[in-house]
């Protein structure tokens, strides 16, 4: 069976099991909301958001309700976010990010500007170069468990960048939605927010279920009535029926006990992930991983010619994985491509065993062009 079998380390979704285990409390929580809140979340109507979710994830960020803005999933309020922003604005993000979100970017005529990640966050002195250089509108970074890479900024680090943004009057937009997806027994220790910042964007995609499609920002309170006009310009109100479940979930306590569950699930694939790269690939990652949901492997030998012949004598040997170009900011892949394919490997979904032997496959075919 498991020569036969292909291991796919393409897509980072949840484990069907955490999904499975989220079905009775989903039912129960869906069917409990409709009948409480009746037809006030299934009418039209808080369009920024289900008031009594956004109450709770103000308390949790210690910022007054009115400054969160709940949409359909993490994507949609960061695209509304820069569909806010002036056309062609100037936009710092990190060499190496979430790609859908470049995408995005690109859109809406944003100029995107990659600053070099290092092994604890962002190179400092590119960043304030790039400041420096002209306006800049904004600023994107994930600053836990990095997507694609995997790394975890410094709080030193992460500071000084908030401290470059606020005296560039740059808008600094966190992206936490994996700050607590953390495996190793440590706790991720929480970004406070001020009056101008910094923006903190999330998801439940990852902690609850992509079904689900909920996502937040907390933006300063003097840009809500600009923001709110864009929400309204573009989707009239958002999954209400969702909002109230997840208001109920977390206030019950049962959000938090399905958190320690995930944690307690993925913490010895994370472990296998580790031991495996460390053992097949050392040097070729980042950092070893602590959470969240991928780390990136760099192949050198593997070049723009041979990468396509590459890809299929890997999937020949039964691994799933795509080259991760489009999570390189446009401006920074000529180099990055210099460096060789770089992959992106995503692990919850996989057993421990099957991360083991994906990996112990892929070297096996990467030996093939040493």
């Amino acid at each position: 069976m498991d020569a036969k079998k292909t291991i796919n380390f393409l897509r980072g979704v949840p484990a069907e099991e955490a999904l499975s285990n989220l079905i009775p409390l989903a039912a129960e929580g869906y069917e409990k909301v409709i009948r409480i809140y009746g037809t006030e979340v299934l009418q039209y109507g808080h369009f920024v958001g289900f008031k009594p979710l956004r109450e709770l994830i103000g308390g949790i960020h210690q910022v007054h309700p009115d400054r969160v803005i709940i949409g359909n999933g993490g994507l949609e309020v960061i695209s509304l976010f820069f569909k806010s922003l002036p056309r062609e604005s100037r936009i710092i993000v990190e060499e190496a990010s979430y790609d859908r979100v470049l995408t995005d970017l690109g859109c809406y005529g944003h100029q995107l500007l990659g600053v070099r990640l290092s092994s604890d966050g962002v190179d400092i002195n590119h960043f304030q170069e790039l400041a420096d250089q002209g306006p800049v509108t904004a600023f994107y970074g994930i600053p836990f468990h990095q997507n694609p890479t995997g790394i975890i900024y410094s709080e030193a680090n992460r500071k000084h960048v908030e401290q470059i943004c606020r005296e560039k009057n740059i808008f600094c937009l966190w992206d936490i939605c994996y700050q607590d997806l953390r495996y190793d027994g440590i706790r991720n220790i929480p970004i406070e927010v001020s009056d101008w910042g910094p923006l903190l964007t999330s998801s439940f995609t990852k902690t609850i279920s992509p079904g689900t499609k909920c996502g937040y920002m907390i933006v300063p309170l003097d840009y809500v009535g600009h923001f709110s006009k864009i929400i309204a310009n573009t989707r009239i109100n958002p999954n209400l029926p969702t909002q109230a479940f997840i208001a109920d979930f977390m206030e019950s306590g049962k959000y938090l006990d399905y958190l320690q569950y995930l944690c307690r699930l993925y913490q010895p694939r994370m472990e296998a992930l580790n031991t495996s790269l460390q053992a097949h690939f050392p040097g070729a990652y980042p950092a070893p991983v602590t959470g969240g949901f991928f780390s990136t492997l760099t192949f050198p030998t593997i070049q723009k010619d041979n990468e396509a012949a590459f890809l299929e004598s890997a999937k020949a040997a039964g691994v799933g994985l795509s080259p991760a170009w489009e999570a390189i900011s446009p401006d920074r892949r000529d180099e990055w491509r210099l460096k060789g394919l770089l992959v992106r490997v995503a692990f919850p979904a996989l057993s421990v065993d099957d991360i083991a032997l994906g990996l112990s496959r892929l070297n096996e075919a990467v030996k093939l062009y040493s």
